[in-house]
């Protein structure tokens, strides 16, 4: 679903209304022209709180994890496949209970 926010629309740029008609006609606005815009200064500094960098640390350990444990899926396919794979009842039977509850 795509959401239109002030007139700008996935894949557009921010150049909207006034100011792509000032483009049309020539007229450039000055970055003074631009309320509530500044140019960056060498001495602005972004600071990430503690958490964000937990977030971040975490968030990249689990891009670097593969999405499917093969190993895992060969271990079970062969005990289905001799007969070995035994199912606790008792703890899937938790499983779903915990999972429900939290429904």
């Amino acid at each position: 679903m795509a959401i239109n926010l002030n007139g700008v629309s996935p894949g557009q740029s921010g150049n909207t209304g006034k100011a792509r008609q000032n483009e049309a006609s020539g007229n450039l606005a000055s970055p003074s022209d631009k309320a509530g815009t500044e140019t960056a200064r060498k001495d602005d500094v972004v600071e990430l709180s503690d958490r964000a960098k937990v977030l971040k640390t975490a968030s990249s350990r689990v891009q670097q994890m593969p999405d499917v444990d093969q190993e895992k899926i060969e271990r079970i396919k062969t005990a289905i496949a001799n007969g070995d794979y035994k199912i606790d009842h008792d703890k899937l039977a938790a499983a779903f209970r915990r999972f429900e509850s939290g429904l």
